[in-house]
């Protein structure tokens, strides 16, 4: 912890190149995530660094002793400015989280009410049926699903860690789990 925030100040991120914000876009026929039009998921850990270093794609390696790592960069989705983590799992990438630090969380913080952070969840849905043109296919309090065949995208509130963010995740293939017995 750093005493001020009450946030676990752990060792700094490794940087790669300079962070500079890339215009966010989904390939939702083929589940793929775009920066600047240059397809950046699902890859996995070596494809993902070697496609970001040739694009100038600036990224921050958060790595842990375990086999989970998370690989950091920022990007926009028209006027919502996002941290953007990839999660890889034994050098796979499982997920993408689009971390959103603006409505309520950026004026309340930690402060930011129930009440608020669901109304923050709704603004990232009515992002995502404007972006993906479809409405929700599932829809809770604290979050809202978009279907496809290779899996979902989703906007979410976290109460706890008082955060919402739109997430990416894809159903597992049979070529995923040859790369983790390959690399595992």
């Amino acid at each position: 912890m750093d005493g001020i925030s009450g946030r676990y100040a752990g060792p700094a991120p490794q940087k790669i190149t300079s962070l500079k914000m890339k215009k966010i876009s989904f390939d939702t026929k083929n589940g793929h995530l775009l920066l600047d039009n240059i397809m950046i998921a699902p890859l996995n850990e070596y494809e993902f660094i070697k496609i970001a270093k040739e694009n100038d794609i600036g990224i921050e390696k958060n790595r842990t002793n375990t086999y989970v790592h998370n690989l950091s960069t920022c990007g926009s989705l028209n006027e919502f400015e996002f941290g953007i983590n990839f999660i890889f799992e034994n050098y796979c990438m499982e997920s993408v989280w689009l971390s959103w630090d603006g409505g309520n969380t950026k004026k309340y913080g930690y402060s930011t009410t129930e009440k608020q952070l669901i109304a923050d969840k709704n603004s990232l849905a009515r992002l995502l049926a404007k972006v993906l043109d479809k409405d929700p296919d599932e829809t809770k309090k604290t979050f809202s699903a978009f279907n496809f065949p290779w899996g979902n995208i989703s906007a979410s509130a976290s109460i706890q860690s008082a955060m919402t963010s739109i997430g990416m995740s894809w159903k597992i293939s049979a070529m995923t789990h040859e790369f983790k017995k390959k690399f595992s």
